[in-house]
């Protein structure tokens, strides 16, 4: 099982939400489940270190399957994980901000968010997080009533771009984090009756 890029793009769009409620600009990447970068954005006035250490976070937590504070623990001297940071060319990061992405109890990648403090990274990567398990719930309830196989992965944008407009009408009586939970739910099943 893999992560669309369109619900990877709309599981960093909420954490970039988060980021912009604590006034704090952030880079946020989402990647594979191999570690190979799938979505970066970079809001205005991020740091310029924060580009590759959120590359990093979502990259180690991906290929170690566990959140990188967690990584960080084990990897104190007489951990089990003791010098795993200087395994992978150096990127594998020991604090907080980067989390495996799991659907289905099984990693399909990781997300990293850096530019404030270790607390901060953490409270911004989270929701993405959390986002995901409901993107996974609205996936399994409605995917037994979608239309078969689409014409092709490359009608996934489109299909995000009518439902997140179609949806956005009705904000007023559904919360912001529902529609994006609906609409990658609805991609999420698409995109793997698709192949």
């Amino acid at each position: 099982m893999r992560l669309p890029h369109v619900v990877a793009e709309i599981l960093a769009g909420t954490a970039e939400s988060e980021a912009a409620n604590i006034g704090v600009p952030m880079a946020i990447a989402v990647v594979d489940a191999e570690g190979g970068l799938q979505f970066f954005k970079r809001m205005d006035g991020t740091l310029p270190a924060s580009t590759e250490l959120a590359v990093s976070k979502a990259f180690t937590a991906a290929v170690v399957r566990m959140p990188t504070h967690q990584v960080g623990e084990l990897a104190q001297p007489g951990g089990e994980l003791y010098g795993i940071q200087h395994t992978h060319q150096g990127r594998i990061i020991l604090f907080g901000g980067g989390y495996p992405l799991c659907i289905g109890g099984e990693v399909v990648g990781g997300i990293g968010v850096s530019g404030g403090t270790v607390e901060q990274d953490m409270r911004v990567a989270e929701p993405a997080v959390n986002l995901l398990r409901d993107v996974q719930c609205w996936a399994e309830a409605i995917k037994g009533v979608l239309p078969g196989k689409l014409s092709g992965i490359t009608a996934l944008p489109l299909l995000k771009e009518r439902l997140l407009h179609a949806l956005g009408e009705m904000r007023a009586q559904v919360a912001e984090t529902t529609v994006a939970a609906l609409t990658g739910g609805v991609l999420l099943a698409m995109s793997h009756d698709s192949g």
